[in-house]
């Protein structure tokens, strides 16, 4: 059997994820892997930015970890960040295609309960994909530093030269 397209295992990824969205009633959602790799988006409309908050998140996943280990733990469970205005979500599952992370803001006409009861349905209905028995792909963790650098280095470039 042939193994699925970086595209087919996209589209795949679409579906579950509106559904997270409508149902959850998040404004904006990204589902990356552990290097920060877009796997499938909902709500962002510049590249720049979609390109910063999975470069961020997979920063702050990686930094979360090494903080759990430090503190003699194996990882945290997920992370909310709350503002005054707008919220942050960040999931990670581990998955056929290793970890990934659904990383979600979302203001008032949504909750932190809500987001979290719909991101286990939105985990066990990916976990159900066909594609993802053929999508594992390991990421080194030289692989995981030189592309985090690499589009950390690029959403900084942006924000100074944009």
């Amino acid at each position: 059997m042939d193994r699925p397209s970086i595209s087919q295992i996209q589209d795949a990824f679409a579906e579950p994820l509106e559904a997270f969205v409508r149902e959850s009633n998040v404004r904006l959602a990204v589902l990356i892997n552990r290097a920060g790799q877009v796997l499938a988006q909902y709500g962002f409309d510049k590249v720049f930015d979609l390109v910063g908050v999975a470069s961020l998140a997979a920063g702050i996943n990686a930094s979360s970890r090494a903080l759990a280990n430090q503190l003699g733990e194996e990882r945290f469970e997920h992370l909310h960040h709350a503002g005054p205005a707008r919220q942050l979500f960040l999931g990670h599952f581990e998955s056929a295609a290793g970890q990934l992370m659904l990383v979600t803001v979302f203001d008032q006409r949504s909750s932190i309960g809500l987001v979290r009861l719909f991101f286990e349905r939105f985990v066990s209905q990916l976990r159900q994909l066909p594609s993802m028995d053929a999508s594992r792909s390991a990421v080194s963790g030289t692989d995981f530093e030189a592309e985090l650098e690499t589009s950390l280095d690029r959403f900084f470039q942006d924000l100074v030269s944009g």
